[in-house]
């Protein structure tokens, strides 16, 4: 996987979750499914929009995993199975602010994703928490108030960043590359970033 930058992630309307993922010329990158009625948290990744060509899948180790285990590692791999990663939640963390490392296929640290401004969260299940009043006002929220998220290598230098457009019928978020990468770094961080947000789109 070697796109061009920036990317554009959005979620179609359906009774399904539907993201596609576009490149800098508008085109067609992924279209991503989450796979329903499954008792582990899986994603499969396909080159098309008939989704005939199955390219990856993201799948959470451990039964039960994903919502109820913060700390559950989604593992990565290609359609022929060989491993690109896993993206691993760092636990209590998250109910902060997104905190996420992105592991290559030898478990060794690659990337750490973390929200830029955590405490928006915070201000944000504070306003939802009121009745009636604090829907509204949190639906306000969401509109003009839009998350970041940086992602740093292992040197701690940033290397891509992801940033919530403003919409009012879709989800669009934009990954912008801020260094130049390998194309086997390009495949673990965009297929990563895609389960983030999956996980965080409700935030923002």
């Amino acid at each position: 996987m070697n796109p061009t930058f920036p990317l554009t992630l959005e979620f179609r309307l359906s009774l399904q979750t539907e993201l596609r993922v576009t490149d800098a010329n508008g085109q067609l990158v992924a279209v991503v499914k989450e796979k329903l009625l499954s008792i582990r948290d899986e994603v499969r990744v396909y080159a098309d929009e008939a989704r005939r060509v199955q390219t990856h899948s993201i799948r959470a180790q451990g039964l039960m995993a994903g919502a109820l285990d913060w700390r559950a590692r989604r593992l990565i791999r290609r359609a022929d199975g060989s491993e690109v990663g896993g993206l691993q939640a760092q636990g209590l963390r998250t109910l902060w602010g997104a905190s996420y490392e992105l592991l290559g296929p030898d478990g060794r640290l690659e990337f750490t994703i973390r929200d830029d401004h955590p405490w928006l969260g915070v201000i944000e299940g504070v306003i939802g928490a009121v009745p009636f009043i604090g829907d509204l006002i949190a639906a306000g929220f969401d509109y003009f108030v839009n998350p970041t998220y940086t992602v740093t290598d292992a040197a701690g230098q940033p290397a891509f960043r992801v940033r919530k457009r403003r919409s009012v019928f879709s989800r669009r978020f934009v990954i912008e590359e801020l260094r130049p990468v390998r194309p086997e770094e390009a495949e673990l961080v965009v297929l990563g970033l895609v389960q983030l947000v999956l996980r965080e789109r409700e935030r923002g």
